[in-house]
Parts: structure tokens; C-alpha cells; sequence
């Protein structure tokens, strides 16, 4: 990121980077360090456990188990000649997307693309897409914890942006969402900030999530506004209110230009190719109320909850329904 004024320096400093990393030992030994650290706290906080919990329990068996960040075990072992070695089968043009977002020529800016990776191979890597998330029945996991609030989090395999489901099911987690809030918080006073999500995954989930005193009452009342869903409580009104909701805060989230490029290599890695990020409003404003109850159905079901904070609080036959 940068000025237009310094953007040819930057570019290159940028491409010989990418392509000539020094991996000096004094930068792997820092980064190294500081990852080991981070590694070891991650579940320092209620919030980290959960999700560290969360991520053995929903990924297990997937590819996905695998953590970019590593482990312990792994980033210990890391020596610099294995970074250079590594990265050395990284570059093949094959492997690599490059999205440049700004004020730049595209005349200008291919000649330079050319000079910098033009020489690399081309390789022969081929994306594989990954397998969708399959739960088949309700699960709960529970990390004991002296807490006074128990951490709660349900998840729900989700399409993904490639899928026809995406659009509607991005509708409705807004609606769960906009419910949820309403009534485990202000009308219940259970949770100060409950809420319920979509990842933006190849293998995507869906989940809600709560931190409450009360967390039997708390799931009980969202599983409640997602039966609700999946009963067809929905019309035409709440759905035009959900494209304004989508028109502001789309545009708001894609102010900057990283969150521009972000989105558009998003779409191009599996969304189907990076045009298909220009139709997202207009494929937000044609989903139907029907839609909304079929994902609901289809996706919303064999919940799978972790928690961490005292497992004798928790009502399991609740979370199991």
C-alpha cells in the first residue's frame, strides 16, 4: 500500500521481496519467537479458547485441521534454509494471483508485472476445491473453565460464495442476526453481545455465538428465531429492509483499497472469477422470502456447540434439540 507518487519505488521493493526474501536468521529467529508466543496464548482468553476449541472440533478429519499458524511442534523445528526451500516451489505463476487495486495504468502496470515474474515457470498446480462441511447430528463440546460467564459457540455448515445458496443464506444470518440481538439482549438482557455470522471460507460454516450467565436460556431463544426462520417468518418488507442494510454496509466495508483487493481475489480464487464480485448487490436484491426458509432448512441444522466456562451450568438437552 501506497501513494500513487511512490508507487514505482514501492513496486519494487514489493516484487523483489516476493521473489528474492533474504530470510536472514535474525528475522526467522524473531518471527519464530513471536509466533511460538502467540501460539502459546491463544487460549489465554475465554474468547481464544473457544475458538481454538472450535476449530478441533468442527475441522477434524478436514484439511482445514491444519492451521496456517502452525503448532508449537512445527514452528520450532522451522530453520531459515527450510523457509527458502519452501518458498522456491512457491514461485510458478500457477501458484500465484496478483490483484492490484488503485490509480494505476494497466498499460503501465502489465509491462512491469512482466519484468518482474514474467521469467518464473509456469508449474503445473491445479486447484482442487475442498469438500463441503457435512454434520450430521448436533453436537456439544465442552473446555471446563472457572468462569462467571460461560462462552458459547454453535456452528452450521454454510454455503460459499460460489454456490447459488450464498446470497440467500448471507440474507439470512442478517435477519438472524438483527433477531437474535433484539431478543436475547434488549428484550432478555441475557447477553451483551450475541450475535450470528457467515465465514467467508471454501468450506464455509455459518454460526451464532453468546456469552452469558444464563447460556441454556440464551440458546434456547436462538434456536428459537432459527425455527422461526425455517418456518417462513419472513416477508417482502423485511427483505427490502435487508438490501438497504446490504447497500450501506457493503459499501462501507469496501472503502479501502486492501478491502477492494481483498474482496476481488476472494471471488477469483472460488467465487467463480473475480466479475462475479461486482453482482453481489444485485444478487442480495433478488432473493425471495422462499429462499431465505429453504436455506434455513437446508443449512441452519446439526448444530455444532462448543463451550468453555462450567460444564454443570450447561443443559445439554437444550443444545442437542
Amino acid at each position: 500500500a501506497c501513494t500513487k507518487q511512490s508507487f514505482e519505488k514501492s513496486w519494487q521493493i514489493f516484487a523483489d521481496i516476493a521473489i528474492n526474501p533474504a530470510f536472514s536468521r535474525k528475522d526467522v529467529k524473531r518471527v519464530r519467537e513471536n509466533t511460538i508466543a502467540g501460539l502459546r496464548s491463544e487460549s489465554d482468553t475465554p474468547e481464544g479458547g473457544l475458538e481454538t476449541l472450535n476449530d478441533k472440533v468442527i475441522y477434524a478429519g478436514h484439511p482445514y485441521s491444519n492451521s496456517p499458524e502452525g503448532t508449537i511442534e512445527s514452528i520450532t523445528k522451522l530453520k531459515p534454509g527450510d523457509l527458502a526451500t519452501y518458498h522456491k516451489k512457491l514461485l510458478q505463476t500457477s501458484r500465484l494471483l496478483l490483484v492490484v487495486v488503485g490509480d494505476v495504468e494497466p498499460d503501465v502496470l502489465q509491462k512491469q508485472i512482466a519484468a518482474a515474474f514474467g521469467k518464473l515457470p509456469r508449474g503445473n498446480f491445479k486447484d482442487t476445491p475442498l469438500a463441503p462441511l457435512k454434520f450430521e447430528k448436533p453436537t456439544i463440546d465442552i473446555n471446563s473453565k472457572p468462569l462467571q460467564t460461560d462462552y458459547v459457540k454453535g456452528v452450521f455448515a454454510a454455503p460459499s460464495i460460489r454456490d447459488g445458496d450464498y446470497y440467500a443464506m448471507r440474507t439470512a444470518i442478517s435477519i438472524l442476526q438483527s433477531r437474535i440481538f433484539q431478543e436475547v439482549r434488549v428484550k432478555r438482557n441475557l447477553s451483551y453481545a450475541p450475535d450470528a455470522l457467515i465465514n467467508d471460507m471454501s468450506a464455509n460454516t455459518g454460526a451464532v455465538t453468546v456469552s452469558s450467565v444464563n447460556p441454556n436460556e440464551a440458546v434456547r431463544v436462538i434456536l428459537g428465531e432459527i425455527q422461526k426462520l425455517k418456518q417462513g417468518d419472513i416477508d417482502q418488507e423485511t427483505l427490502a429492509q435487508m438490501s438497504g442494510f446490504f447497500l450501506t454496509t457493503y459499501y462501507l466495508k469496501q472503502e479501502t483499497n486492501a478491502a477492494q483487493a481483498a474482496e476481488l481475489a476472494q471471488y477469483e480464487m472460488f467465487g467463480g472469477g473475480w466479475r462475479n464480485a461486482i453482482d453481489f448487490l444485485d444478487r442480495i436484491r433478488k432473493v425471495k422470502a422462499a429462499e431465505v426458509e429453504a436455506v434455513a432448512n437446508k443449512y441452519m441444522k446439526n448444530l455444532r456447540f462448543v463451550v468453555v466456562g462450567n460444564p454443570s451450568s450447561i443443559d445439554r438437552s437444550i443444545f442437542l434439540q
